[in-house]
């Protein structure tokens, strides 16, 4: 049999062999996987991390970049096998709630994202879950599935980055995939894997379970979805409720874990917000941003709202960023958030109450 017949024999096998699924019984989590070594991964995020950044744009702060990094850095430098020698950590501009993961140790997440955040612990959360999709080799092995036979063309579009017309098919193809979601039982097992990654580096493990909730209900309130979300519809609920169990049986195991709300709320203070709330967003809205306020006491959401934005009806937008119940109110000296017109110009600076910096 000649060279081509029997390349094209095994394209037919590869072809085969996805079409019935078995690609997806080869990798056991943890470990490489087939056809694609950690090498090729590696020059796989690298590729497509071009990609993105030319999609989305690098938000321009400096000092809140190296936070990002920094809060990535940390929570690898816990990884029992880190699997790749270096990851990069990238914060985007853009207004979508969002944060995703390329294989090889690329990892994105959006101002949008972190708008909706509330704390350190809850960054924690979201990064240690994209951090175990790039452990776990959840984009690669998806790509084998997904690709099929192009798989025999990976190492030439990796090996030679020149060859621009096969890596943008190869790189396009990888970031929509990886952004409609890895599918439920991928996601189950990155929660499940990123809040242990939390809590080891010192974070209390609630924090990604405040977080989904909260997307949820801003899922609810906007038609924005998440693209984990939508990997796990329509069993969203359940994933929340197995991330409060488990986070109830970390929490035992660990003393003295920490949230550091008022340090995420500084780090923020002054970003770019040209999000929406509640309804879509509209074209060429005036320029907003987030700002940080103390509560005082006897203060509501109400009163804040009227005081602080004049327009009391302003009450449950407060309440949805703050990741509080429509019935919740603020509790005296407590920061939150506030999304005022216009462009930043104060100092970053805040005196902190409740916790070290």
């Amino acid at each position: 049999m000649s060279f081509k017949r029997r390349l094209k024999f095994f394209k037919l096998i590869v072809l085969t062999l996805v079409a019935f699924g078995v690609f997806s019984f080869l990798p056991r989590p943890g470990l490489a996987v087939p056809f694609i070594s950690p090498e090729k991964e590696v020059s796989m995020g690298k590729g497509a991390d071009k990609q993105i950044v030319k999609q989305y744009g690098i938000y321009q702060d400096k000092p809140l970049q190296l936070y990002i990094n920094q809060v990535g850095q940390n929570l690898v430098s816990n990884l029992s096998d880190k699997i790749f020698r270096r990851y990069f950590f990238r914060l985007v501009d853009s207004s979508e709630i969002n944060a995703f993961a390329l294989p090889g140790g690329y990892i994105y997440v959006t101002r949008g994202l972190l708008a909706m955040l509330n704390s350190e612990a809850e960054l924690a959360g979201v990064m240690g879950h994209e951090i175990a999709h790039v452990t776990l080799h959840h984009g690669a092995k998806m790509m084998v599935r997904s690709i099929g036979a192009q798989i025999l063309s990976i190492g030439a579009a990796v090996a030679n980055p020149q060859n621009a017309g096969q890596w943008l098919v190869l790189s396009s193809a990888m970031f929509n995939q990886i952004n409609l979601g890895y599918g439920r039982e991928a996601e189950l097992e990155s929660d499940a894997q990123g809040m242990l990654t939390a809590s080891d580096s010192g974070y209390h493990p609630v924090g990604i379970v405040k977080f989904l909730k909260n997307l949820r209900r801003q899922e609810i309130m906007t038609g924005q979805s998440y693209h984990s979300f939508q990997a796990s519809h329509p069993d969203t609920k359940d994933r929340v409720i197995k991330a409060g169990l488990m986070a109830d049986s970390v929490q035992r195991k660990h003393r003295d874990l920490i949230h550091k709300r008022e340090m995420y709320l500084s780090k923020i203070k002054g970003m770019v917000y040209n999000g929406k709330l509640r309804g879509k967003i509209k074209k060429n809205e005036p320029p907003k941003y987030i700002d940080v306020y103390r509560v005082q006491k006897g203060d509501t959401f109400q009163s804040i709202a009227e005081k602080e934005l004049g327009d009391r009806k302003l009450d449950l937008d407060i309440s949805v960023l703050n990741g509080r119940k429509e019935s919740s109110q603020p509790l005296p000296g407590e920061l939150i958030k506030l999304i005022r017109d216009g462009t930043y110009q104060g100092e970053k600076s805040i005196k902190f109450q409740f916790e070290k910096p």
